[in-house]
């Protein structure tokens, strides 16, 4: 039976209110109005998971588009834009909503790169000074903010959102009044007690360090080493500077502090969240806080999240951009996701917010087969999402081909009843390795049931020439991260690449173009 179509001349866009953006896309892809013009009807159904969305094409009468108050019409008016053929729209229904609903890019604001035309690039670090011109910070992340609203990546961690170096809470404010009308929420990453407060750097009251100059005496007593270690990157230390100054959480003048500064975030700028973390480079070794962990020594202490949490997630316990939930994420650290007996002090912590277990590679490769159904079940909490250095500087892969990776990640974690994967994102998908692996990333976080070889025939062989010559490029990139590849190995792969650069055109030809340069500087370098 032969599919019917229907025909687009223009479009005329009913209830527009509830999503300008979306209607904005219909009216860039047909036109808007016209005597022939197809009735496009925008509707909310709160009932619908974030990014879930239904699409009903009649032969006849309104085309009707219905999605979650924040971004299932986003979604929706790109779906129906993706449908349209040379023969028109493909008659009939659909609906669709993510498999990890809570999905999110991390970043810190220094070493995102997604604007790479920009001075003062950095590619590490946690504790950074903005290198970069003030007007870099919207360049990159409105790209970043773009990226996510066209693959249904519902949210972005950015540390490091409030600097006076960026343009302090206007900008800020910018950047998520962007990301709010295409439907991807900015979270903001907030230290509490560490890593500068919740603004982040500059000469503000709420930023750490101007607190703790003003009142030395709530200063937490740190190690003599302050950084951490991880086994793919190695011994890691901060340098001395205010940005790595920490409060003492058995101060009740601190808590209180923080309680202030949460309330003034969420009344100055529409995030769409907070990722709550309590510092991970030395946990207070004061004898208040000694007595009260019983001798607790890790670079990050569970019983200050105890602390702290219960007053700051009931003071951030409020509704966010288009009415819905605020999206609020507690690190629960590192390669512990196995350890029940170390979480057991979070178990009274609320269960309204999502708490954010991170994997380093190594760790997951030994590990994964742990992660259950019934092993989540045993978590302290009944909503919990997978973070990962994989991919990242932390496991020395910023741009590493990881995709394989990513889409086993997701598939485990959907499999197990997680609630969201959280990855690395400030490289640009400039680097197709980057790329990629975030295209992964997006289709099986959105599809954990997804077949990998449906994903390398639909996304990844069309973007470098066909299937053989993906492989081709898989195996060139893999290369790259080799230690012991020598300049003549290099040499041989960029040779390879410029044999594809001069037989292709495009996007598919700048893909090449970027593994040949990349082989080259290897090569250059190993010589």
């Amino acid at each position: 039976m032969m599919s019917s179509y229907r025909q687009v001349a223009g479009v005329r866009v009913l209830g527009a209110e509830h999503s300008p953006y979306a209607a904005g896309l219909l009216r860039e892809a047909w036109g808007d109005g016209g005597p022939d013009a197809v009735p496009v009807r925008l509707a909310v159904d709160p009932a619908l998971p974030e990014g879930g969305h239904r699409v009903d094409v009649p032969e006849a009468g309104e085309v009707r588009l219905t999605g979650d108050p924040f971004a299932g019409l986003v979604y929706a008016a790109r779906d129906l834009v993706d449908r349209a053929t040379g023969a028109g729209l493909p008659v009939g229904a659909s609906a669709a909503a993510p498999g990890l609903p809570l999905c999110t890019l991390w970043t810190w604001d220094h070493s995102t790169n997604w604007d790479t035309r920009q001075l003062g690039q950095q590619e590490i670090g946690a504790l950074n000074p903005y290198a970069k011109s003030a007007d870099a910070f919207g360049a990159d992340y409105r790209r970043l903010v773009d990226f996510c609203s066209r693959e249904r990546i519902g949210g972005i961690v950015v540390y490091g959102l409030l600097r006076d170096a960026h343009g302090g809470v206007e900008a800020a404010r910018d950047l998520c009044e962007y990301a709010n009308a295409r439907g991807v929420r900015i979270i903001a990453g907030v230290g509490i007690n560490a890593y500068g407060g919740i603004y982040f750097d500059g000469r503000h009251r709420y930023n750490l360090a101007t607190w703790l100059r003003q009142r030395p005496d709530l200063a937490a007593e740190l190690p003599k080493k302050v950084g951490f270690d991880i086994d793919e990157f190695g011994d890691l230390h901060f340098p001395a500077s205010e940005y790595m100054m920490a409060a003492c959480p058995s101060q009740p003048d601190n808590l209180a502090w923080h309680r202030d500064a949460i309330d003034w975030l969420l009344d100055t700028l529409p995030v769409g969240g907070i990722n709550f973390e309590t510092g991970d480079y030395g946990s207070c070794a004061c004898a208040r806080c000694a007595r009260r962990t019983g001798g607790e020594r890790t670079s990050w202490s569970y019983e200050a999240m105890r602390a702290v949490y219960p007053t700051l997630l009931e003071t951030a316990r409020r509704p966010g951009p288009a009415g819905v939930p605020l999206r609020h994420l507690v690190e629960v650290y590192w390669d512990n996701i196995f350890d029940l007996d170390a979480q057991q002090p979070l178990a009274d912590l609320p269960d309204d917010v999502a708490y954010q277990y991170c994997v380093n590679r190594g760790f997951w490769y030994d590990q994964r087969d742990r992660l259950t159904a019934a092993h989540v079940d045993r978590l302290p909490h009944t909503t919990n999402v997978l973070r990962t250095h994989a991919g990242s500087q932390w496991n020395r892969q910023r741009h590493s081909w990881v995709p394989e990776m990513y889409a086993d990640m997701a598939t485990r974690s959907g499999a197990a009843g997680m609630r969201g994967l959280t990855i690395f994102a400030e490289a640009a998908a400039y680097h197709p390795t980057n790329e990629i692996s975030y295209l992964a990333y997006a289709r099986f976080s959105w599809n954990p049931e997804l077949a990998w070889a449906d994903f390398w025939r639909d996304e990844v062989a069309p973007r470098f020439g066909g299937s053989a010559e993906a492989e081709a490029f898989r195996d060139g990139a893999a290369l790259l991260d080799d230690p012991a590849a020598d300049a003549a190995a290099l040499t041989a792969v960029r040779g390879d690449a410029l044999a594809m650069v001069a037989a292709t055109g495009g996007e598919v030809q700048r893909r090449w173009l970027w593994l040949a340069e990349r082989a080259a500087r290897y090569a250059h370098s190993a010589g």
